[in-house]
């Protein structure tokens, strides 16, 4: 233990040295955010090393926007560790570096111009005024609609189909500015979050991985206006020694962001005139505003890509159906109670008409005969069940929600490519030398072969009665 976390402070003491108020640190012992390790006999505070390290952990989570009911709750659960709450820290230190940044350059172009006893041009001025004013956010979450009981049966095509609402918040301060999206960019949205990354580059990647390609820069994007219930919004982009702003929708404009790391940034009248308090979240619930019709039936959830996938529970099942059933049947054949994800290989393997399959696992070196010698015989072995009792695995069941999720970022059809990136996700193919990196190039190579058309993803409107983007 290092000797100076032998050092004790009293609550005058310790306020000094870090420049809060006792009145602060008493609020926090009183709602039970900080207690201090010790009392004297007297009844006075007395705090450790390891309460500077809790407070510290507290103001910094306190800068990131958290309420303190949601500090509480993170640090007693354990989900703010001091490792991850220093890099969330200098994460926003770094943001708000770079906003300091192209406010100082606008402040030094402002006055070379005035050194030379000329009037700088009023753009200067504008980019100044922007820099002070514009109110930096995250993107807290994104909501969809879905069903909760059988009564909701109509509600998984709107699910799909409809709309998202993408959650906002302000840097150090407790609005959200809610927009409603389209299901499509809405969905998008929550994989690039997420860092999954599907086979078939989706719009927002291609559009990001051409920019980086061109060497052109995101500086920012800013949504800045809200015109009859539509947000507008200004992607900023660098190439050279020139900047340029494009139009764009916030669906888009947020997706580019996500993908390549650009800040976003709220006017702060379009803040003013449309945010609502993070405490009035829950209000977000059927009969919130919506129209009529199937756009309310279900409940508003948080947006993960398992929930989206799990909206497409019978996706293309004249595929995975024979697949299930083949797997059974090697199961069976070998004398195993489960089906393993080697089972499900060999399936993959056995239908010759799949040339899209047969290219990646030809080009991996995996063929049927190596597939089938890799499966263990379990011998004396007596299987009870029949061939559609034999239940799956954990493992084998994750490898069809990977498809699944694959699946509902394209065509929302399951393939031969889709259950593969499941193995891979098992790490069923690591005993051929086969990394999830190296299915995904030849994956992908196989996907730019096909000369099939991609099939159209119309967004739903948003809704009426609040804007949209």
């Amino acid at each position: 233990m290092p000797a100076e976390d032998d050092k004790r402070w009293k609550v005058g003491e310790l306020a000094g040295a870090t420049g809060l108020t006792v009145r602060a640190l008493h609020h926090y012992d009183d709602v039970g955010l900080l207690v201090p390790s010790q009392r004297t006999s007297g009844g006075h505070r007395v705090y450790e090393a390891t309460d500077v390290r809790r407070l510290y952990r507290i103001l910094a989570l306190r800068r990131l926007g958290l309420r303190l009911d949601e500090i509480a709750s993170l640090l007693d659960d354990g989900g703010a560790g001091l490792l991850e709450t220093v890099r969330r820290h200098l994460a926003q230190v770094e943001r708000e570096l770079e906003h300091q940044h192209r406010l100082r350059e606008r402040l030094q172009q402002i006055l070379a111009a005035l050194q030379r006893s000329a009037e700088p041009p009023v753009d200067d001025y504008i980019d100044a005024v922007e820099a002070m004013t514009m109110i930096e956010i995250d993107v807290q979450d994104v909501f969809m609609r879905v069903p909760v009981d059988e009564a909701d049966a109509p509600a998984p095509p709107t699910a799909r189909e409809g709309i998202r609402v993408v959650l906002l918040k302000e840097h150090g301060g407790e609005r959200v500015l809610p927009i409603w999206i389209g299901a499509p960019e809405g969905d998008a949205l929550v994989f690039a979050r997420s860092g999954h990354e599907h086979p078939r580059p989706l719009g927002p990647d291609l559009t990001a991985k051409l920019l980086q390609a061109g060497g052109v820069r995101v500086e920012r994007v800013v949504i800045e206006s809200l015109r009859e219930h539509t947000f507008l919004a200004t992607v900023v982009i660098a190439a050279g020694d020139g900047s340029q702003e494009v139009d764009a929708r916030p669906s888009d404009a947020l997706n580019l962001a996500a993908r390549l790391g650009a800040p976003v940034f709220v006017a702060p009248e379009v803040m003013d005139q449309s945010s609502i308090d993070s405490g009035k979240l829950p209000s977000l619930q059927p009969g919130d505003g919506h129209s009529g019709g199937e756009a309310a039936h279900g409940e508003w959830r948080s947006a993960t890509p398992e929930l989206i996938a799990s909206l497409y529970p019978r996706m293309n099942e004249k595929f995975v159906e024979p697949v299930v059933t083949w797997a059974r049947d090697q199961a069976r054949e070998h004398g195993h109670d489960q089906v393993r994800p080697e089972h499900i290989l060999v399936a993959l393997l056995r239908d010759p008409s799949d040339d899209q399959t047969g290219r990646v696992l030809e080009a991996l070196g995996i063929t049927m005969e190596l597939a089938r010698s890799r499966v263990p015989r379990a011998e004396g072995a007596h299987i009870e069940a029949t061939g559609d009792e034999i239940p799956l695995t954990a493992e084998s069941k994750k490898v069809f929600e990977v498809a699944k999720m694959n699946a509902s970022l394209g065509s929302f059809k399951i393939g031969p490519q889709h259950i593969l990136l499941g193995l891979a996700a098992v790490n069923a193919l690591l005993d051929y030398g086969v990394t999830s990196e190296r299915l995904g190039e030849e994956v992908r190579r196989a996907l730019r072969a096909e000369t099939e058309s991609e099939p159209a993803a119309g967004a739903a409107p948003p809704d009426p009665g609040r804007p949209g983007s």
